[in-house]
């Protein structure tokens, strides 16, 4: 396919994804979604209240469960992202948060420090006044924080659920084309994967830590392709899933040279813009809505 052939391509591939993702949010199914969340949400922020003894003893409750942070983090004045808060409070693990893991001692002292320095104080006036909340107080906070929590938790599992269902397409796919699913493990050295063997959900070696990779297929000649799974909300949060991509991407290169070929398969609203980032990069791109255009670059590509 000639430059501007391909160029057109991508542009009608993005309006298209758009328009899917747009006819899948019907009122009946997003209101429903939304009661979930909400569900979920307040559960979380009052069992964040409870475990905190009212955030009294917020670095107990993180020593038990770094996941409160979800919780927190929508409690400070402004509330504010994983990354953002990483950069205000160094101790501050986001792989304990999305794991939920315990937060060592030390670590959770000095979130918990960071939590009360930036804390919303009207919304929290009981942290100010060493006392415990009235009854009205607590389920303010509750009432306050939960929209805020919900939208995070709705978006998430939207997204999340959609790459799951990418990722279980493209194994159909090859599975039914008869290609060998092998156990996931650290690919250290091309050999590792022949033609027409893939793995799901397994690492790459970089030259740093390894970077997981959704989908993983043997082209031959010890070549690989490494596909991410990428599903977005809006064409804002499209850069940030771009930019995990090219993050990937780069590493991969960056250790394994040519002998790794980057991939994309997308899904969802996506900018254009973002999708030039990908192919100057030299990553490929596939659309989940148009999977058998990746079926023929497979067939194309992968040794007798």
């Amino acid at each position: 396919m000639q430059a501007n052939d391909e160029a057109e391509y991508q542009r009608e591939q993005c309006a298209i994804a758009a328009r899917l993702y747009a006819e899948s949010m019907s009122p009946p199914a997003m209101a429903a979604a939304w009661r979930e969340a909400s569900s979920t949400a307040s559960a979380l922020v009052q069992n964040t209240l409870r475990e905190s003894n009212a955030l009294i003893d917020v670095a107990f409750a993180l020593e038990e469960r770094g996941g409160h942070m979800l919780v927190l983090r929508q409690m400070l004045a402004p509330p504010l992202s994983q990354d953002q808060f990483a950069i205000v409070c160094p101790a501050y693990n986001k792989g304990l948060e999305n794991k939920d893991r315990a937060v060592p001692a030390q670590k959770a002292a000095q979130v918990a420090e960071a939590f009360l320095a930036m804390r919303d104080t009207r919304l929290l006036p009981w942290l100010s006044e060493n006392r415990h909340p009235l009854a009205a107080e607590v389920q303010l906070v509750v009432t306050a924080v939960t929209p805020l929590l919900a939208s995070q938790i709705h978006l998430t599992a939207k997204r999340t659920a959609s790459s799951a269902v990418q990722e279980e397409a493209v194994v159909e796919l090859l599975s039914a084309k008869d290609w060998e699913r092998l156990p996931s493990r650290l690919v250290d050295r091309g050999a590792i994967l022949a033609a027409r063997q893939f793995m799901k959900k397994t690492k790459f070696a970089t030259t740093t830590r390894p970077q997981e990779v959704d989908i993983a297929c043997g082209l031959g000649a010890t070549m690989v392709l490494a596909m991410e799974c990428k599903v977005s909300n809006d064409t804002t949060n499209s850069v940030k899933r771009i930019n995990d991509v090219l993050k990937k991407a780069t590493a991969w290169r960056d250790h394994w040279g040519s002998f790794v070929r980057p991939a994309a398969l997308l899904q969802g609203t996506i900018g254009y813009k973002d999708v030039q980032r990908l192919i100057h990069a030299g990553v490929t791109v596939f659309w989940s809505h148009d999977l058998p255009r990746f079926e023929r670059w497979i067939d194309e590509n992968t040794a007798a």
